[in-house]
């Protein structure tokens, strides 16, 4: 019998209410990547607090899942890059 993980979430404590708009977006972007790498889908990012931010993900278990990710934080860097202008991008190895 094999056991996996289907889904979960992941608490990053750095990630707090303390940082400026364009930290946190850069910081979300990093985390996400990391994520996606580790064979995690961020579902849901719940709001930044002091505490930090709580993320709800699900297991990636095809290349589709993981193409998919990877289009909704492409998605995601064209916002950030349009309004914190970062020129943040990714490519696919």
């Amino acid at each position: 019998m094999k056991i996996s993980v289907v889904s979960g979430q992941k608490h990053y404590r750095n990630m707090t209410n303390k940082h400026g708009d364009r930290n946190y977006a850069v910081a979300k972007a990093q985390i996400w990547m990391s994520m996606l790498n580790d064979g995690m889908k961020p579902t849901r990012w719940l709001k930044a607090n002091a505490k930090g931010t709580k993320v709800n993900f699900d297991a990636i278990k095809t290349s589709e899942e993981y193409d998919k990710g990877l289009s909704e934080l492409q998605e995601y860097l064209n916002e950030i890059n349009e309004k914190f202008s970062l020129g943040i991008s990714i490519s696919r190895e």
